[in-house]
């Protein structure tokens, strides 16, 4: 009986033995430290931003064209007759076809009364809209259309043919600036710049919108932000329309390791 009782408890022993030495290699262990997370002490972001400034080489001119009459239909002979002769003179100063194009076009009752809804008449409006592709086209073609009998020059906007060339330059610029920026910041920490882990573009843009006839109508103006004061700006004969400088700009957002010296 004893000798049982001792080759009952061996064998406990052992089976304990070995349920503690599969838990032991069943159980996971931390990962060591890699070269890499050793030798990186953190990350740094930074934004970066550019301007490139320069002379716009098109324009586009929104004409307007406005009649009155006592009837729909005279109101809109008449501004048919009046926009003709308007598209002829811009014409007249080498013009294309494809570069001119109605923006808007409306026909509305003027009342002499509102609350009894009495109509004096109505009002047609024709909106123009000419692409010059030479900037000094600018006047002559405002004089022709105001004397051919354009009633208002709802807007003039300055852009450049070349905008998705400027566009990528002034990004690479402003990755440029972010990348010093962060090496000067991690130099004055102590450290210094590692791998780039992160960009982001933070660009924009603004377009042209014209409110004409109470509506806004887009003209498929190039985005371009335009600073009208710039130095260097380009002026027309004597000196009445200063075309100023076209500013693409461009901000970017970038991250990346910093690692000790």
């Amino acid at each position: 009986m004893k000798t049982r009782n001792t080759l009952t408890t061996v064998l406990l022993v052992i089976v304990a033995g070995l349920l503690l030495l599969n838990w032991n290699s069943a159980r996971p262990t931390a990962p060591a430290a890699s070269a890499a997370d050793a030798d990186t002490a953190g990350s740094i972001t930074v934004s970066g931003s550019s301007a490139i400034r320069v002379q716009p080489d098109r324009v586009v001119v929104v004409l307007g064209v406005e009649t009155f009459a006592r009837t729909p239909s005279a109101s809109r002979d008449a501004n048919a007759r009046l926009s003709k002769a308007v598209l002829a003179a811009v014409r007249a100063q080498d013009v294309k076809d494809k570069d001119i194009a109605t923006a808007n076009l409306t026909l509305q009752p003027r009342y002499e009364d509102y609350d009894w809804n009495v109509i004096s008449g109505y009002g047609a409006r024709n909106t123009i809209a000419v692409t010059l592709r030479s900037v000094e086209k600018l006047e002559p073609v405002l004089v022709a259309a105001l004397e051919a009998g354009a009633t208002s020059v709802d807007g003039v906007e300055f852009s450049v043919t070349n905008l998705r060339e400027l566009r990528d330059r002034a990004r690479d610029l402003a990755v440029k600036a972010a990348l010093e920026k962060a090496a000067a910041m991690s130099e004055s920490a102590g450290v210094r710049v590692g791998n780039v882990t992160g960009i982001r573009e933070d660009s924009w843009y603004s377009g042209y919108f014209g409110g004409w006839g109470g509506r806004n109508q887009w003209t498929n103006v190039q985005n371009v932000v335009q600073d009208l004061a710039a130095e260097g700006a380009l002026t027309l004969e004597d000196g009445s329309i200063s075309l100023g400088q076209i500013v693409v700009k461009a901000q970017v957002t970038l991250t990346a390791e910093i690692v000790p010296k």
